[in-house]
């Protein structure tokens, strides 16, 4: 019993490092180009170097961290090619997840949806909390994923966007000029199609709303270089 025992404590652990060090990227506390020490990372964190090794894997797997030979281990820096590619595949497996989400519909899936449409309103109508509808946004896309009962393209989606989110971070630029209860509107429409069961409307409008991402991702690229 015993050696199950740490071998499933260690992955929890490594688990719970993974996700400390993702949420310190996405916060801006680790900032892209940032060089992670084993050493100072776990006795920060009060864990072996271990949990700390296996936790930078995964986050390797997810692309928020990359490994230079003989360099050591920094926090990603996404290149304008590289959200060329995540916006690329992005709008793919978010239409697909339509389509398969719209192929099964029910009365549950509804509710669900609807619960996540019904927070981002919240957040969206509250004018300090762009962080905050960041993560609601995020939820809404992740949400149809998980609803398409697909588990490989919600993984494919989940990688694409831990690596966009740490990007955004908490960046009020995200949005243009626009506020978070424009945006907000701009959801509701693809919500709305899912639940009349219109697919190829639902497709089109989140098309759209990917597309206003991108536009937006690419500008504030550009200023984050210009202000390096």
């Amino acid at each position: 019993m015993t050696p199950n025992f740490r071998i499933k404590r260690r992955v929890v652990l490594s688990d719970q490092v993974a996700n400390q060090l993702r949420i310190s990227i996405r916060s801006g506390k680790l900032t892209p180009g940032k060089r992670l020490i084993e050493a100072e990372l776990a006795n920060d964190m009060e864990v072996s170097r271990s949990a700390i090794r296996e936790a930078i894997r995964y986050l390797e797997k997810e692309g928020l961290v990359t490994t230079v030979p003989f360099k050591g281990t920094f926090v990603t820096k996404l290149s304008e090619k590289d959200l060329e590619e995540i916006y690329l595949l992005r709008p793919e497996l978010e239409q697909l997840a339509i389509r398969l989400l719209v192929k099964n519909l029910n009365d549950e899936k509804i509710r669900d949806l609807e619960l996540v449409v019904e927070e981002m309103k919240r957040v969206a109508n509250n004018p300090n909390s762009v962080s905050q509808f960041i993560e609601a946004d995020l939820h809404f896309h992740r949400k149809i994923c998980e609803l398409s009962n697909n588990s490989r393209l919600l993984q494919a989606w989940l990688n694409l966007s831990f690596q966009l989110s740490a990007f955004i971070g908490t960046e009020d630029q995200l949005y243009g000029n626009e506020a978070p209860a424009q945006v907000f509107e701009r959801h509701y429409v693809v919500f709305e199609s899912i639940k009349k069961g219109n697919a190829d409307l639902a497709v089109r409008q989140m098309k759209k709303l990917i597309e206003f991402g991108y536009k937006n991702a690419v500008k504030h690229y550009i200023k984050t270089i210009q202000n390096a």
